[in-house]
């Protein structure tokens, strides 16, 4: 990049900053004039020009902190502050019956601990016993019993898993009570690793 462009830029934005219509019309006509001297006195591209105008811009602002006159002559010129900020934040999609979100949503609702409306669901007790064996039902029921006064009634089996007692590593994870006794117990016969109900 030629070193001239940038101080040649400045220059000419606040060589035309007076002549300045403070309206749209003028605010487009004044920054069309100074990336037009770029493009024709250094051969720039139009975003090259855009970029060099801004930091005039940006000096100018700088300039305008201690000369009152080139403050008064930028009023009115750039993008107001309310309307900077990027782009807008994008909807949150509702979540779907069967997601964790949904059960969770669901359960509080049941326990009376929010006052919204439920995920439109074929029925929350059905979700929640579809949903617990992906989420865990054990954990569901935990947390509804911590954050509820009364236990949370559920027709669906209780699942456990099965570690090992040396490493604590789990071997087994969505077992009911009988299924996991029956792999303690199996282990134990064939004398494989020492294995325990995880509480």
């Amino acid at each position: 990049m030629d070193k001239g462009i940038r101080p040649a830029c400045n220059a000419k934005f606040i060589e035309l900053l007076p002549a300045r219509v403070n309206s749209r019309e003028g605010n487009v006509a004044f920054r069309k004039n100074v990336m037009g001297f770029v493009m024709e006195q250094f051969g720039a591209t139009l975003a090259s020009a855009a970029t060099h105008y801004n930091h005039a811009f940006i000096d100018a602002k700088k300039l305008a902190e201690t000369d009152a006159t080139i403050a008064a002559q930028l009023a009115g010129l750039g993008r107001p502050e309310d309307k900077k900020g990027g782009r807008k934040p994008k909807a949150k999609p509702a979540p779907d019956a069967g997601s964790r979100e949904a059960v969770l949503a669901n359960m509080q609702i049941a326990l009376g601990k929010t006052g919204g409306d439920a995920v439109e669901t074929p029925a929350p007790a059905a979700v929640i016993t579809d949903a617990a064996a992906a989420v865990g039902l054990e954990h569901l029921i935990a947390g509804a019993q911590t954050e509820a006064d009364a236990p949370v009634d559920t027709t669906a089996p209780v699942l456990h898993s099965v570690r090992k007692v040396s490493d604590q590593t789990v071997v087994a994870e969505g077992l009911t009570l009988d299924e996991a006794n029956a792999l303690i117990a199996k282990a134990a016969q064939a004398k494989k690793a020492k294995l325990e109900l995880v509480a």
